[in-house]
C-alpha cells in the first residue's frame, strides 16, 4: 500500500462515516471504522504523514461513536484507536489532545463494559507510544468526581512509571506531575485508588530516588504513614567512657 493509496482509501469511506448517527445508521458507520482499522493492519500506519492529518479531519464522527451508547459502535471506535497507536507508535502524538480526553470521558460512566473496554485502549496506548505528553491528562482526571476515572488515572501513570523511558520522567515537569498524582491518590477517598498511590510511591523511589527526601518532607504524618515511612532515628550520641585516674 502507498500513501496515495491509504489518502484515497480513507476518502472513499468519508460519506458513510460522517452520517449522523440513528438506528438506522450506526452499523453502516460502524462498517466504516472497520475500514480505517484495516487500513492500520495494511499497513497505512507506514505513512504518518498522511494517515495523521486524513484521521485529524475525521476526529468529529469518529469521538462521536467513541461516545456513542449503542456499546458495538463505540467498541468498534476503541478499536480503532487502539490499532492506530500500536501502528503509529510516537508518531500518534498529535492525536493525543485529538482522541484521548475522550477515551477518559468514558472511563467515567457507571456501565463497565465501556469502561473496560476505554481503559484497555489506555493503557495500551501508554505501552504503544511511550509519549510523557500523557501524563498531564492522568493529572487534570484525578481529581473528576468519578471514582472509575480516577482510578484509571492512576493505573494511567502507574504505567507510564513502569514503561516510560526514565530519562523523560526526570525532566521537572513531568517530575512533579508524578509527584502530584502520588500525592493526590494517597488522599483519595476510594481504597483502590489509594491503594494505587501507595504503588506509585514505590515506583517512584525507585525511578527518582533523589527526588525521595524532598518529597516526603512536607507530607503530613497521616499519609507518611500509610505510604510506610518510616521516621529517620537520629543517630545515638556517642558514649565516652570515665577512666579512673
Amino acid at each position: 500500500m502507498s500513501a496515495s493509496d491509504v489518502k484515497l482509501r480513507i476518502e472513499s469511506i468519508v460519506p458513510r462515516l460522517t452520517l449522523i448517527e440513528t438506528e438506522e445508521s450506526w452499523d453502516t458507520i460502524a462498517t466504516s471504522i472497520k475500514t480505517l482499522t484495516q487500513i492500520c493492519q495494511d499497513s497505512g500506519c507506514d505513512y504518518p504523514e498522511t494517515l495523521v492529518p486524513s484521521v485529524r479531519s475525521l476526529s468529529t464522527p469518529i469521538t462521536s461513536a467513541i461516545k456513542s451508547e449503542r456499546t458495538r459502535l463505540s467498541g468498534v471506535a476503541i478499536e480503532y484507536i487502539t490499532e492506530l497507536a500500536t501502528g503509529l507508535g510516537t508518531s500518534f502524538e498529535p492525536l493525543l489532545p485529538v482522541f484521548f480526553p475522550t477515551l477518559l470521558s468514558v472511563c467515567a460512566r457507571s456501565n463497565k463494559v465501556f469502561v473496560t473496554r476505554a481503559r484497555a485502549c489506555i493503557l495500551l496506548i501508554i505501552e504503544s507510544t511511550q509519549l510523557p505528553s500523557i501524563l498531564p491528562y492522568f493529572v487534570h482526571s484525578i481529581k473528576d468526581k468519578s471514582t472509575s476515572l480516577r482510578l484509571v488515572a492512576a493505573e494511567g501513570v502507574l504505567t507510564c512509571l513502569n514503561c516510560l523511558n526514565p530519562p523523560d520522567l526526570e525532566k521537572e515537569v513531568r517530575a512533579r506531575e508524578v509527584e502530584n498524582m502520588i500525592k493526590a491518590t494517597t488522599r483519595d477517598a476510594n481504597a483502590d485508588v489509594r491503594k494505587t498511590g501507595r504503588k506509585l510511591f514505590e515506583a517512584f523511589k525507585v525511578l527518582l530516588p533523589d527526588r525521595v527526601d524532598n518529597f516526603i518532607a512536607p507530607l503530613t504524618p497521616t499519609i507518611k504513614k500509610y505510604l510506610d515511612i518510616v521516621p529517620q532515628k537520629l543517630p545515638a550520641s556517642p558514649i565516652t567512657a570515665s577512666v579512673d585516674l
